[in-house]
């Protein structure tokens, strides 16, 4: 069963018995292991978005539509450090002004993004 179906099914078991602590600890289980997977889907779209970056950017090509995709990829903090997107964007906004101005969104939103993310001890 995915875990789109699995999720979907436990919130029907969960309204018709709302104290079953069975569906509460399932449903739990579910939603942990669909963030997993919308993570590894996310970071695996960053990956490819900061590669064809890289490409783009040594061939000559078009950067804007990958700088667009970006922009509406949401992702973790840990996936950002892991795959050092924003180090790829800030090469980017030597593409020109309108690549610059989204590359400069995309730094802000990820720089927001890492003060809400990251954990505490990282200052």
């Amino acid at each position: 069963m995915t875990g789109i179906k699995a999720h979907v099914q436990l919130l029907d078991a969960q309204s018709l018995a709302p104290e079953d602590k069975r569906v509460q600890e399932e449903l739990r289980k579910v939603k942990i292991e669909l963030r997993k997977e919308e993570e590894m889907q996310s970071r695996a779209k960053v990956v490819e978005i900061r590669d064809g970056l890289k490409r783009a950017r040594t061939e000559g090509a078009e950067v804007m539509p990958l700088l667009r995709q970006l922009s509406a990829t949401s992702c973790s903090w840990e996936t950002v450090m892991e795959t050092r997107i924003g180090v790829e964007v800030k090469s980017c906004q030597e593409c020109g002004a309108e690549e610059k101005q989204l590359c400069e969104e995309i730094l802000a939103k990820l720089k927001d993004q890492s003060k809400e993310q990251r954990p505490l001890w990282e200052g």
